[in-house]
């Protein structure tokens, strides 16, 4: 997400922008994993590439993601019944080992922390079968209104949701957001731990929020 190759950029004119503002402006660029298209997937098209919503079943049992980082774990439920192929991707990297010693390579204070880059500046990924991930975004459901909740875990992608790979991101704070990202997770424990990670200063916006002292993933497994 570093490289115009790679990611989509979008730059501000700060100048006369107070930190604040600037700050709210420049996590838009943070989802997006590769290409410099012009335009970014707008709600209206999310609901029209929006999946069909499936049965759920009152019974399933959730599995469970385990990050553990150099600041502490944190645990994820991994929504089955909402993104079944996207944590079914999850699963397999997590599996083989993937994530082990990736870092989060972008973290913004009050919006989110982002990972799952083995090249660790955004601009690599893959799927865990080498194919694309469908969509599995259902605006109809709770998990998407309001914007992404704090706490909920969602694939980065290049803008359409279609283009996920490995990488995924976690919400630090409720936040507004087109429903362009695959969300497939919840935090269940070490909310605290994204806190650390997403307070932990950052080089900045002109590089892409990368943290000064990057955490690392020692270990992803599921329970």
């Amino acid at each position: 997400m570093t490289t115009c190759s790679n990611s989509r950029v979008f730059r501000f004119a700060a100048a006369s922008l107070s930190t604040a503002t600037f700050a709210c402006l420049t996590v838009l660029l943070t989802l997006t994993l590769s290409g410099c298209g012009d335009k970014q997937e707008t709600s209206n098209s999310a609901n029209r590439n929006a999946s069909t919503p499936k049965a759920v079943d009152p019974n399933h049992k959730n599995p469970i993601a385990v990050i553990d980082t150099d600041v502490g774990t944190v645990k994820i439920e991994l929504l089955e019944n909402d993104a079944p192929a996207t944590v079914d991707n999850f699963r397999k990297l997590a599996e083989r080992g993937f994530y082990n010693g990736l870092i989060f390579h972008r973290v913004i204070n009050g919006f989110m922390i982002q990972g799952g880059d083995p090249k660790g500046d955004g601009t690599g990924g893959q799927t865990a079968t080498g194919q694309a991930l469908p969509n599995e975004i259902n605006v109809n459901s709770p998990l998407y209104r309001g914007g992404y909740q704090r706490g909920m875990v969602a694939m980065a992608n290049k803008g359409i949701p279609q283009t996920a790979t490995s990488q995924f991101f976690i919400m630090h704070q409720n936040y507004t957001l087109a429903p362009s990202y695959t969300i497939f997770g919840r935090v269940t424990e070490g909310i605290d731990v994204v806190d650390k990670i997403a307070t932990a200063p950052n080089t900045g916006p002109q590089t892409m929020n990368r943290p000064v002292t990057p955490v690392k993933m020692k270990k992803v497994h599921i329970e």
